[in-house]
């Protein structure tokens, strides 16, 4: 109804005004209206709960034992030089399944619209479920001999985004925590061990094990 009676005002003004005069008028009083129309066109938002895939980053952190990267022998006695795989930052490929969302209004209205322009903000869809994540390349394993994924992790995840933008998807911005298991850890060969001194006749060894710690991270899907 908004466009006709704005098409009618639009004859009318040319009629007085002239064709260039008519089309500015038009565009100052009518182009909101214009705008809202199209608006009301858009895809409606689809929902965040379902599958979805992630990339981001994570920090990682063991939760027993000692890895070791170097160490030395001073005065017969072990020295570990670098342990700081011990907590990691990393990239991390995730694929998780949101089971449910909900649309919490951020204003005091205490609802959610989806009116276009800034009342876009106005409302956040939460989601959370499982995810199961790989990790590229984390702390000192990152080498040719193991191969660039270093960990894997799974745990719970939410998901935040603003439902109503266009053109409508399901990117949100996640966070997660969960359990991370890193298969090939570098620690200090049996029998050698830290602050201690060296058996006699031995000398500095190394071997890898499975070593289990808390994985959080932040990813964006997509």
């Amino acid at each position: 109804m908004r466009i006709e009676f704005c098409g009618r005002g639009y004859r009318a003004l040319r009629a007085r005004t002239g064709r260039v005069l008519g089309i500015l008028m038009a565009v100052v009083f009518c182009g909101g209206s214009l705008i809202q129309s199209g608006r009301a066109a858009d895809t409606p938002p689809k929902d965040l709960a379902g599958f979805g895939f992630g990339v981001g980053i994570a920090t990682n952190f063991d939760v027993g034992g000692r890895r070791v990267g170097t160490a030395s022998v001073v005065n017969n006695v072990v020295r570990v030089e670098d342990s700081s795989s011990n907590a990691s930052v990393s990239f991390v490929l995730e694929t998780h399944y949101f089971l449910q969302s909900w649309k919490v209004p951020t204003t005091s209205r205490g609802r959610c619209q989806a009116n276009g322009g800034d009342s876009i903000f106005n409302c956040t869809e939460i989601a959370h479920g499982p995810f199961v994540a790989v990790e590229i390349g984390g702390g000192n394993n990152a080498t040719t001999t193991s191969g660039p994924i270093t960990g894997y992790g799974m745990g719970w995840m939410f998901g935040m985004r603003h439902p109503f933008q266009q053109p409508a998807s399901t990117s949100s911005w996640n966070f997660g925590v969960g359990l991370r298991v890193t298969p090939n850890a570098k620690v200090l060969g049996d029998g050698i061990v830290a602050n201690q001194a060296l058996p006699a006749g031995d000398s500095i060894r190394y071997k890898t094990e499975p070593r289990y710690g808390v994985m959080l991270m932040s990813t964006f899907s997509f």
